[in-house]
């Protein structure tokens, strides 16, 4: 059945052109059924009417499967709902955030791309279409769409912090800072988070101190796998090996925060610590650990030209 629904939802386009979805073998007796009553009944009822209760009602059965976890099945509710209103935005981003939660991130895409142009004024659709631009590489794309929200309202805590990322990005960590200090004014805003971002700025312009009490306040209001990441980071930078590995420790096993620590030596060609790391993750790893191998080729390769 999944992938009957992923080949429905990547059709999604020309289903709405024609106004028509596939039906499901299970549903067929049930169809011939509401067939007849139907027909029974147009006399009645006026086809508008009937066409809205519809949709309402693939709509709540949608709902319903998704709530139960039963996903393949709401998304095929969500299509059969489409079939009646090819262009509500509402259940295009219910199917987007279905697929986006699964990592299906080109099914995703297509479906808040389709709930934007539905309705490109809701921001919460145009933000969450951002966030997976910005997820795979597109930041002009994101950009654009973040700049149309704060069009309509330039409080906005989601977008804000959103421009942040994006200048973050593009490295422009002054920029970056000024929106994710907007950000945090802002009414609604995800501090930790927004935290998390005005650390990692920071971080990147060298200023360790502002960088640590970003990061420290994030996690004491809610701990996020990339604040101690960072932090981890910083203290690599700033020497303290063993508090840096500690905090890897949060979020990862000891092969791999060996590896990031050795990741960090490199950024700024330390090669000679780097492969000390890289060493110690393989060791530490109970297998073939191919990501630290490739680091530590790097590494030694850097070390040769330095040599001469």
């Amino acid at each position: 059945m999944r992938n009957k629904v992923l080949i429905i939802l990547a059709t999604i386009p020309l289903i709405v052109q024609t106004v028509g979805c596939a039906s499901s073998p299970a549903k067929a007796s049930v169809q011939a059924r509401d067939a007849v009553t139907e027909a029974g009944s147009k006399k009645s009822r006026p086809a508008v009417a009937q066409e809205a209760r519809g949709f309402a009602e693939d709509v709540a059965l949608g709902d319903a499967a998704w709530q139960a976890q039963d996903l393949d099945r709401a998304i095929y509710y969500y299509v059969q709902a489409m079939g009646k209103s090819p262009h509500d935005a509402a259940t295009l981003a219910k199917m987007g955030a279905i697929e986006d939660g699964r990592g299906n991130a080109a099914l995703a895409e297509t479906a808040f791309e389709m709930a934007h142009s539905a309705d490109p004024k809701e921001p919460r659709i145009a933000e969450r279409l951002a966030r997976l631009y910005m997820q795979r590489g597109n930041v002009d794309g994101a950009a654009q769409i973040y700049t149309q929200v704060l069009a309509l309202d330039s409080h906005r805590a989601r977008a804000l912090d959103g421009m942040g990322e994006v200048y973050l990005a593009r490295s422009d960590y002054i920029q970056s800072i000024s929106y994710f200090d907007r950000a945090l004014a802002a009414e609604k805003s995800d501090t930790s988070a927004v935290l998390t971002h005005r650390g990692h700025a920071k971080l990147c312009l060298s200023d360790l101190t502002g960088a640590e009490a970003d990061l420290r306040a994030a996690l004491n209001l809610s701990p996020r796998e990339d604040t101690w990441r960072y932090l981890g980071d910083l203290q690599v930078l700033r020497g303290d090996t063993g508090a840096a590995l500690d905090s890897l420790l949060n979020i990862m096993d000891t092969a791999q925060a060996f590896n990031e620590m050795g990741v960090v030596f490199m950024s700024v060609k330390n090669y000679g610590d780097a492969r000390e790391y890289f060493g110690k993750a393989i060791k530490a790893s109970a297998a073939w650990f191919e990501e630290a191998q490739k680091n530590l080729a790097q590494a030694d390769e850097h070390l040769k030209k330095a040599a001469g």
